[in-house]
């Protein structure tokens, strides 16, 4: 009898996924209109793999007084961010951007790591990279080299796995045209293992901006 009590009542559905700006999700995938990008793809550096893409894992950055960014790692190299301040809804949205990781390299040794993380060598105030001029995005107004500006990520995956990622970053943007720039992100990442030993990863992404027109979520 409890049995088809169940049954005629219908079972208890599943927990609802948690959802970020956009109704992002977890389980959920994106599509980007990518024809400003195709027009000009012969100056771009980044190449945009494709327009449909699958969210593997989520991170957020909380950087207070309300603002956040979050980030949906795609089943690829991918990751789109999104900024947003006072709240979660579409008139939060503050920014939005398209990053594909161009390199990803394990660093040995704490003096390699504090190394690359110097203000010498991580937060000039332009850098030549790829043959093209760039120009430093964070603290663009203060003159000489900074330092990289840290974060602290909680990343969640279909797993249901979660963790912190400690990370060091400098952002750089070129103009491409009137319309396009182009940001090269450098990150340091720290993480912990089960033995509580740090791990250091160096990496370089390329991002474009995306229009909030151009974004479509699936599921």
């Amino acid at each position: 009898m409890l049995s088809f009590l169940k049954n005629l009542l219908g079972r208890p559905d599943a927990a609802a996924p948690v959802r970020g700006p956009l109704g992002l999700h977890l389980h959920a995938g994106f599509t980007i209109d990518t024809l400003l990008f195709r027009l000009c793809e012969d100056d771009l550096l980044v190449q945009l793999p494709g327009e449909e893409y699958t969210i593997g894992a989520c991170g957020s950055f909380d950087l207070g007084a309300g603002c956040m960014i979050h980030r949906y790692y795609t089943t690829g190299d991918e990751f789109l961010q999104i900024s947003t301040s006072g709240g979660l809804e579409t008139h939060n949205i503050d920014d939005i951007k398209l990053f594909v990781y161009e390199e990803s390299a394990g660093v040995s040794g704490e003096k390699a790591w504090r190394d690359m993380l110097s203000a010498k060598a991580m937060g000039k105030p332009a850098l030549r990279w790829r043959d093209c001029q760039w120009q430093r995005v964070f603290n663009a107004e203060e003159r000489g080299d900074i330092e990289p500006v840290y974060t602290l990520e909680t990343v969640n995956n279909h797993a249901g796995a979660s963790w912190k990622v400690h990370n060091f970053m400098m952002a750089y943007q070129r103009e491409v045209t009137t319309d396009v720039f182009e940001y090269l992100l450098l990150n340091g990442e720290e993480t912990f293992n089960a033995q509580n030993q740090p791990e250091w990863i160096y990496s370089r992404a390329l991002g474009v901006d995306i229009p909030l027109t151009s974004l479509k979520v699936i599921g």
